[in-house]
């Protein structure tokens, strides 16, 4: 019995956390396709979705009790720089409310180019640490136009579980609207 409310319990949160994103079917109910993103998660190596909802592994801890790490990932807006001078910037952070076994951070800095549409002009160092609970920052760059320009920032976030959590690990993007800089 307990090992059945474990279960249960275990698919209530995992139904609740895991929004149903982009990548999703859009067509199925939203409960119908969170309970196949949980299922597919225990069963895959990694879940990638986009978005900045908060991310949980949880670990069952006996009669029907959960441990949970709660992760998120922000992006910030391109803008000037305050320390590189000539320079539009934009930052992502991974973070996690408890250590975890690894956790990753990357960031994109793409400008619109008239006739071309969005091309990636900047991307930050892979910020990667074991262990911790962060907050992990990656930083791009580009070059200022001397004129108004556009750019958006997109952050690329990897977070691996502790043993025993579910699931193994979680990848999935943060991205920010276009945002005018003029420097």
């Amino acid at each position: 019995m307990a090992t059945l409310a474990t279960a249960l319990t275990t698919a209530a949160v995992a139904a609740l956390t895991m929004t149903p994103t982009a990548t999703a079917d859009t067509s199925a109910p939203a409960a119908v396709v969170s309970a196949a993103q949980a299922r597919a998660a225990l069963s895959h190596a990694s879940l990638i979705r986009s978005g900045n909802d908060p991310i949980v592994f949880t670990k069952a801890n006996g009669l029907g009790t959960m441990d949970v790490i709660t992760c998120t990932a922000a992006t910030d807006y391109p803008h000037n720089s305050a320390g590189t001078p000539s320079a539009v910037t934009g930052k992502s952070r991974s973070s996690c409310t408890a250590p975890v076994a690894q956790i990753r951070a990357q960031a994109e800095l793409w400008r619109y180019l008239e006739g071309y549409g969005f091309s990636q002009t900047g991307i930050g160092s892979l910020a990667v640490d074991f262990k911790v609970a962060g907050p992990l920052t990656s930083t791009a760059y580009d070059i200022c136009q001397g004129r108004l320009a556009y750019w958006k920032t997109i952050g690329r976030h990897t977070f691996y579980a502790p043993p025993g959590y579910s699931p193994p690990s979680l990848s999935f993007k943060t991205e920010t609207p276009p945002v005018g800089v003029n420097c």
